[in-house]
């Protein structure tokens, strides 16, 4: 029996009391354009053994499924993260292996993945708040109400307040 709520994308055919499933297929150029990738990404994520084999045409075009569609989505979205593919190549295997086993070594990648995360956030966070100083000194510069601000309008000057901002950031 087919799970309506599990497979996407799917058109019913209803044929004198029986139905029909026909799933949908997909070119790599239909396929591309949906998730905004290019032919050349389809191809570079299967020859890095990124997906299950894609089935081909009688022409030999490769022709994509829904759940190929899904893999591609899965490995877009970890790279949007910046994974790095030797590490989407991992986390892809364990799960083309299935099973529980690898339920543990999966979540692990994923862990050290979002702690990785986290921390870029952080350091987006605080540079957002030195482009907000930066721009509250120049607000400030330009309404004249900052003898200041204007006087440290020369690069050396400039730097050194900009650096006076830096004294409450962690940096490396």
């Amino acid at each position: 029996m087919l799970d309506m709520e599990c497979t996407p994308w799917v058109t019913l055919v209803f044929r004198e009391r029986e139905y029909e499933v026909i799933l949908m297929s997909y070119t790599a150029g239909e396929v591309a354009a949906k998730l905004g990738l290019t032919k050349d990404g389809l191809r570079y994520y299967e020859k890095e053994g990124l997906l299950p084999p894609i089935a081909r045409d009688e022409s030999g075009h490769r022709v994509y499924s829904e759940s190929d569609i899904d893999w591609v989505f899965l490995i877009r979205c970890l790279r949007d993260t910046d994974m790095p593919i030797f590490k989407i190549k991992q986390y892809v295997s364990l799960l083309m292996e299935g099973g529980g086993e690898s339920i543990p070594e999966r979540q692990k990648i994923l862990k050290e993945h979002e702690e990785l995360l986290i921390e870029k956030v952080k350091v987006s966070q605080n540079l957002l708040f030195l482009i907000g100083k930066k721009l509250e000194f120049y607000e400030n510069a330009l309404s004249f109400d900052d003898p200041e601000a204007i006087r440290c309008m020369d690069y050396a000057t400039e730097w050194e307040h900009f650096k006076s901002i830096l004294g409450g950031i962690k940096r490396d």
